[in-house]
């Protein structure tokens, strides 16, 4: 069970509350857990910023924010990729603690 479990990075996602100052409900959803917006429900926190933090294996994790029902972008996202249904979907690379991109 170790050996799973430390195959998994911490990665913290924000959604800024300005964007959607009237949200009652925001939640991170992707393949990870099965597009199911009760899975991973984020945190608002004082700033009035919502916050998660979720363990995810390393490569490139697609995903988006739902907030109160509605499909939204992360701002702070790695990048986007197109999806079947001709809207994007947000990126996060991630890696284990310890792997580095480039060269030493």
């Amino acid at each position: 069970m170790r050996r799973a479990f430390s195959s998994l990075t911490a990665v913290t996602l924000r959604f800024p509350g300005p964007l959607a100052p009237g949200a009652r409900r925001v939640a991170v959803v992707g393949p990870f857990n099965g597009w199911d917006p009760t899975v991973h429900p984020l945190v608002r926190t004082a700033s009035g910023d919502w916050t998660i933090t979720i363990y995810l294996p390393a490569g490139r994790v697609i995903y988006h924010f739902d907030v109160n029902g509605a499909f939204w972008l992360d701002p702070n996202d790695d990048g986007r990729v197109r999806n079947a249904w001709g809207s994007e979907y947000s990126v996060r690379y991630v890696t284990l603690p310890g792997d580095f991109d480039g060269a030493a």
